[in-house]
């Protein structure tokens, strides 16, 4: 059986979208049992990846960027850890996208999921 590259590609984005749900969820109950029961304060931190690519597609596109990389596609990662740096979620941005833009959006997202309560975000 003939199974082509962008076929297996495909096939990553989708195992992709349903592993990061369940990481997560296993992710914030080992952080949630080890921290005492309580997630209260989360750091956020922004990075780009850039891609070695001479084209965009709908995802990995320009913007700017702390590499100097301007002329790549990119894609944006914000991630939350607790205040001892335990992972506790991640979000995939568009490379275009203003960092000022993603913080809340994040947070609210956590805190709505999780059933979290005035969590102080730095």
């Amino acid at each position: 059986m003939d199974v082509s590259v962008y076929t297996i590609y495909r096939f990553l984005d989708e195992l992709s979208s349903e592993l990061k749900t369940r990481i997560e969820d296993l992710t914030f109950a080992h952080t949630t049992r080890i921290s005492g029961g309580r997630i209260a304060v989360v750091f956020y931190d922004m990075t780009s990846l850039y891609f070695e690519a001479s084209s965009e597609d709908d995802f990995r596109v320009s913007g700017f960027s702390k590499d100097g990389k301007h002329s790549h596609p990119q894609i944006l990662i914000g991630l939350l850890v607790t205040a001892q740096g335990y992972p506790v979620g991640y979000q995939l941005f568009e490379g275009n996208t203003a960092e000022t833009k993603t913080l809340i959006p994040v947070l609210e997202a956590f805190q709505k999921r999780f059933s979290l309560q005035k969590t102080i975000a730095t």
